[in-house]
């Protein structure tokens, strides 16, 4: 489709799409006839479309499957490891250019004969919407299912097994769910300009690399901008190596470089200084990190998001991380100095490692009076802090997306289409929807397995508490998806179920998990979909041939997850112990402290009157609270900063937390900050040209380089010579930053 070019088109900031501070940032008025509003969106999509490229080919589907099972097997063997490795999708993304490249090159162009069913073996060159295809199969399956964690801690912690036939269901019925979720809300989260999933746009801008398409912002650019010779491939190239070459420090022969934490070095004796300076296990004050897998394994890329939106989240992270649980900790609230600074691990009254077997039943349920006997349960002020933060955050998005998206959403309930829809919107107009019908079947069939997993296997969980996760997923999915949308980082409901369901069945700690699972988890994997049609919505995928492409990377990858995690657990003495190392599953950590606390020991208890956290929940209101004087004061300041402050994106600074080194938070912001707001406004031809770009080689470099290390060296235990910069008894060279005030740490 061919887009007449506009001669002046007028880029203002203005208020066009919603009435979102984040938004109006980097919504500019323009002809959405040309191309999109959004100025990342323009410098990493062509506003164009070739309907006629072949798409769901049989190199599709094979190269897709084939990436699809290796990599969740991967990611999922690797889970177990005391040093996780997760292969990030866009490996895949690298790798299938060059086997759609070979197909194009040895398959014959022969047309096996099926009735209508019948296709091309070899229907010409490998083109940029059968590589969407293969990647979009491949993330399905590469991020980790969360029911698979509970499947691993109901093991562990509780010696319950359900089978491989409990076991699929369980991942099958949360996944699919969750898609039919994402679509019966992709009007509202896919559809409008507004809702940009940031990180989609590096990968956008890696297929256009690798294809060779321009976006048009970016020929502009380079027609009136010198200095912009070196083309967008060769760049990527010269970034790649410079990552793959410089990964090998941090990743193998240097450590340290993952938290430089300097503070530590001037006095490694003291605890004061060892929490302050570790950014491992500490304040993280003036520690940084110089490991780009640090940066995007715990937050999207830097380069990436909007700066307005790190600008809000490093607010967040500086109040509630750097002020307030300082404060917590060395006023010794919640008593706070008898533990360690930063852990998830659960401590008696006496700083000691809670025994939660002494306070089971044989049953697996709260024994009362052995509860009343022994202590009630202690966990570190920093731990607590972050509670508080996510109970804040829930309740500043259902209030935000109210104030701010309330009429637009309005508007999508009473037609998909909108007359602010932009050029994407308009050219995917051209292909046949998947009917809301065809998800609204998916979510019913996922709903009746759903009743029949936890009637049938012991779930601990009565069918009617499956109707209020499944009403809380959808209740909550929305909000949260829009703020996803817009900053590409997701408040998790995670407390929230726990909370429900501690509170319907306190001392159940199994079905508080299954419970968790259909709510939290629902709305974990139907962002993750909904991210991928985005995906495709900007690549002019046919919406059918990604809806089949999606499911099918599901459906294998939860065999395949699955499989292998029962292998494993089966196989290895002592799994997920310090004994197996190094299958010691530390993922596993936090899912279980979460069943303790919530499901376990229960909300009624955790939050008693007469317990040290009463005050949490108040967080809640706060966050209900908040954004409406900001709201407000917007309003009658629309030009002043006050207007692109957002109470939800605040909150999410901290949302890694625990268990991400806070190391990470500040250098992850001042990366933004260079590239995202003095270069954007000093050098923005430069940027719009190569920032996605060097964001997609710097994420690959550190992918293929981590891959390397872990075969040739970690797998065979062959270490580097030990010396200053890798110390094994401490990475950061803090080591008292584990200990409690007195220097103790009882998990040690």
């Amino acid at each position: 489709m061919n887009i007449e070019k506009k001669e002046d088109p007028i880029y203002k900031d203005t208020e066009i799409i919603s009435e979102s501070s984040i938004e109006k940032d980097v919504v500019h008025e323009i002809d959405p006839l040309e191309d999109s509003p959004i100025e990342e969106v323009r410098a990493s999509v062509p506003p164009t479309d070739d309907p006629s490229l072949p798409t769901a080919t049989f190199r599709a589907w094979f190269w897709g499957i084939v990436f699809s099972a290796a990599i969740s097997f991967s990611n999922q063997f690797f889970w177990f490891r005391a040093n996780p490795l997760t292969i990030k999708v866009i490996v895949v993304q690298l790798i299938a250019f060059p086997a759609g490249r070979l197909s194009e090159k040895i398959l014959p162009d022969y047309n096996v004969p099926l009735g209508r069913f019948s296709f091309n073996l070899n229907p010409g060159k490998f083109n940029v919407k059968e590589h969407v295809l293969i990647t979009a199969m491949a993330n399905a399956a590469a991020t980790s299912f969360d029911a698979i964690d509970i499947i691993v801690v109901q093991k562990l912690y509780y010696n319950q097994d359900w089978g491989f036939g409990g076991g699929i269901l369980l991942v099958l019925t949360t996944s699919l769910l969750g898609f039919g979720f994402a679509g019966i809300l992709r009007r509202f989260l896919v559809r409008p300009a507004a809702m940009v999933w940031p990180i989609n746009l590096v990968n956008a801008t890696l297929f256009h690399t690798l294809h060779k398409e321009v976006p048009k912002d970016v020929a502009d650019a380079e027609a009136t901008t010198p200095g912009l010779r070196m083309s967008r491939n060769k760049f990527f190239v010269i970034a790649f190596i410079c990552s793959f070459c410089w990964y090998f420090f941090p990743g193998y022969i240097m450590p340290i470089l993952a938290s430089i934490s300097w503070i530590c070095w001037t006095k490694k004796d003291s605890v004061l200084v060892s929490q302050i300076g570790s950014g491992l296990n500490g304040l993280g004050i003036a520690s940084f990190t110089l490991d780009w897998s640090q940066l995007s394994a715990w937050y999207p890329s830097p380069l990436a998001i909007p700066w307005n939106v790190q600008a809000n989240m490093f607010a967040g992270f500086v109040f509630f991380i750097w002020i307030l649980v300082p404060i917590i900790y060395y006023t010794d609230t919640w008593e706070s100095k008898k533990f360690p600074f930063y852990n998830t691990n659960q401590y008696d009254i006496w700083g000691e490692a809670f025994n939660r077997t002494r306070v089971m039943t044989p049953e697996q349920y709260l024994d009362d009076e052995a509860y009343a006997s022994y202590s009630p349960i202690r966990i570190t002020g920093f731990f607590a802090i972050c509670y508080g933060q996510g109970l804040a955050a829930l309740g500043a998005i259902i209030t935000h997306t109210v104030l701010y998206n309330g009429k637009e959403i309005y508007a999508r309930i009473k037609n998909a289409r909108q007359q602010s829809d932009d050029i994407h919107a308009r050219l995917m107009d051209n292909y046949k929807e998947v009917p809301d019908l065809w998800y609204f079947i998916l979510f019913l069939i996922a709903l009746g397995l759903s009743f029949a997993t936890i009637v049938h296997w012991p779930s601990d969980m009565p069918w009617w508490a499956l109707i209020i996760a499944v009403v809380l997923a959808f209740v909550w999915l929305l909000p949260i998806g829009i703020i996803t949308a817009i900053t590409s980082q997701a408040p998790t409901i995670s407390m929230i179920t726990e909370w429900v369901y501690g509170a319907i069945r306190p001392g159940h700690p199994i079905g508080n998990m299954i419970f968790k699972t259909y709510g939290y988890i629902t709305v974990r994997q139907a962002l993750l979909f909904a991210q991928d049609l985005k995906l495709g919505h900007y690549m002019k995928i046919p919406p059918r041939q990604l809806f089949s492409f999606q499911i099918v990377g599901t459906i294998i990858a939860s065999f395949v997850s699955l499989g292998t995690t029962n292998y494993l657990m089966n196989s290895i003495p002592n799994v997920c112990t310090k004994a197996a190392y190094p299958w010691t599953c530390p993922n596993a950590g936090l899912f279980g402290a979460s069943s303790v606390i919530w499901g376990l020991i229960g909300p009624g208890k955790f939050f008693a009157k007469d317990s040290l956290y009463f005050g949490l929940p108040f967080f809640l209101l706060a966050g209900f609270l908040l954004p409406v004087p900001f709201y407000l004061l917007s309003k009658k300041y629309p030009n002043s900063w006050v207007s692109k402050i957002s109470i939800p994106v605040f909150m999410l600074g901290p949302t890694a937390y625990p268990p991400a080194p806070t190391s990470v938070f500040p250098t992850w912001t001042f990366v933004g900050f260079i590239f995202n707001y003095v270069i954007k406004r000093r050098w923005n031809a430069w940027w719009k040209k190569y920032n996605y770009v060097l964001s997609a080689a710097l994420d690959s470099g550190v992918a293929i380089c981590a891959i390397i290390i872990f075969f040739a060296f970690q797998n065979s235990e062959i270490h580097f010579p030990q010396w200053w910069g890798n110390s094994s008894d401490s990475v950061d060279q803090c080591p008292l930053a584990t200990a409690n005030w007195t220097g103790v740490d009882v998990y040690a």
